[in-house]
């Protein structure tokens, strides 16, 4: 979701998007030693296509009540993906250090709207909008640093857990409201995390197979931005929060 402020006479306004998705991402990663103590790690993953769910377009002008001004909620579907390139060398026995630079996009679509409230008032029935077709795209990107554990619970079984961090990442939207032939560009400064953990089988009796299933989670935001369209306009919040169970097979060759 995302939210940008404005000022309105004596006050403020608001407008607030959120965009619900679901899916599932396909990831690939290939991994080689460089060097005696540092291993290079490439991963990318994509979700081509987001579930369709219903998102919602919130306004407000707080110059006359804080009441919804217009609410209304659309189609939203669209595609994600991500990667991310790491230089890992070992700190002790189970920890390793990593640090590299990662790359977050999510693009949105906007199909099948429905106005609820229109200048304060609930339309009843409510107004369609069969013509809408608009986009947003957002992405993250910066360089990261993390942590990465492994701790051996049989002799093929073992705990593995990691967690990245960019503290200060580029974060950048683009908007297309075709309704009213509107382009505009976000711009700002954000934070990046990235954190797993899961179990991973390796079979005594094969040096090359092993598999892993865990729990993934991806999290960025925004620490504040500005709109291309008005210098007035201030770019609040963007938050993307992705997780979700994976399962994956490494081979080694």
């Amino acid at each position: 979701m995302w939210r940008i402020t404005f000022p309105l006479g004596s006050n403020q306004g608001a407008s607030e998007l959120f965009y619900p998705n679901s899916g599932t991402y396909l990831t690939s990663r290939y991994t080689s030693r460089v060097s005696d103590t540092t291993t290079l790690h490439l991963e990318v993953g994509l979700n081509s296509t987001i579930k369709q769910a219903t998102g919602s377009d919130s306004d407000w002008d707080y110059s006359q009540t804080s009441n919804l001004w217009y609410y209304g909620t659309f189609t939203a579907g669209g595609k994600s993906g991500y990667f991310h390139i790491d230089w890992e060398k070992p700190l002790n026995r189970t920890c390793t250090v990593n640090y590299g630079y990662s790359y977050n996009r999510n693009s949105f679509t906007m199909t099948h709207g429905t106005y609820y409230i229109e200048n304060y008032i609930v339309d009843n029935p409510p107004a369609l909008l069969s013509n809408l077709a608009s986009s947003y795209t957002i992405s993250y990107q910066g360089p990261h640093i993390g942590i990465s554990t492994k701790r051996k619970l049989s002799p093929s079984v073992s705990l593995d857990g990691t967690i990245t961090v960019t503290p200060v990442a580029l974060v950048q939207g683009h908007g297309w409201w075709n309704l009213r032939s509107l382009t505009f560009v976000h711009t700002g400064a954000g934070q990046m995390w990235d954190a797993s953990l899961g179990i991973n089988y390796a079979p005594q009796s094969s040096s090359r197979f092993n598999l892993v299933a865990g729990y993934r989670w991806q999290y960025s935001f925004l620490y504040q931005g500005v709109e291309d369209t008005s210098s007035s306009i201030t770019w609040d919040k963007a938050v993307s929060n992705q997780h979700g169970f994976y399962l994956t097979s490494r081979f080694k060759f």
